[in-house]
């Protein structure tokens, strides 16, 4: 496992060259972003579906204004903690997977952020990455309070128990306020 993460840092590290005369915040761009996100989301999904478990982490610059991800730490079956990070690191987005499917509750969807997902990422001021059973990519954008997808079904590896509705197709992207409605009343979210 070790090795994999081996790999994964030299990905990073040639993802994020740094030149000394800026600074590492202008250096950053979305794109830059959502290749880290990818690249750690892919590992924590395959951990997340054979464990079923969810699995979380940070992207973030650590105090040499290098950009880095923690290892995925693995939750519970609804939730996963992120773990502690230095206080010298600048936190830029969390990620985390939405675990396997249960065969005892066909009709559960996790294929949509949550808003205890939306609420948690707003209150630590950061954005947020989501793999979901399906194996969708998700952008959790907490600016313009908006969620974005960023890959469709199979993007990640998907759940051996994965469905796709085909009548009730996801949006490319939903407002925090449609994701409130959605689940309030207790609505597919085609129903919006």
């Amino acid at each position: 496992m070790s090795v994999v993460f081996a790999a994964l840092a030299l990905v990073l590290t040639l993802l994020s060259p740094a030149r000394a005369d800026e600074h590492h915040w202008d250096q950053l761009t979305f794109e830059r972003v959502d290749a880290v996100a990818e690249a750690v989301l892919t590992k924590a999904q395959a951990l997340s579906l054979a464990n079923n478990r969810e699995y979380c982490g940070y992207i973030a610059f650590n105090a040499d204004d290098k950009l880095q991800f923690t290892a995925p730490t693995r939750g519970d079956i609804e939730s996963c903690e992120p773990p502690l990070v230095p206080d010298s690191w600048e936190l830029i987005a969390s990620y985390h997977t939405h675990g396997a499917l249960d065969p005892s509750d066909p009709e559960a969807s996790f294929e949509l952020p949550s808003s205890g997902d939306l609420e948690g990422d707003s209150d630590e001021g950061v954005d947020g990455y989501l793999s979901t059973p399906g194996g969708r990519f998700w952008f959790i954008d907490t600016v313009d309070e908006v969620v974005i997808l960023l890959g469709d079904i199979g993007y990640f590896e998907s759940d051996q128990l994965f469905v796709e509705d085909i009548d009730c197709p996801l949006q490319a992207e939903y407002s925090f306020e449609d994701i409130f409605v959605i689940e309030d009343e207790n609505l597919a979210a085609c129903e919006l």
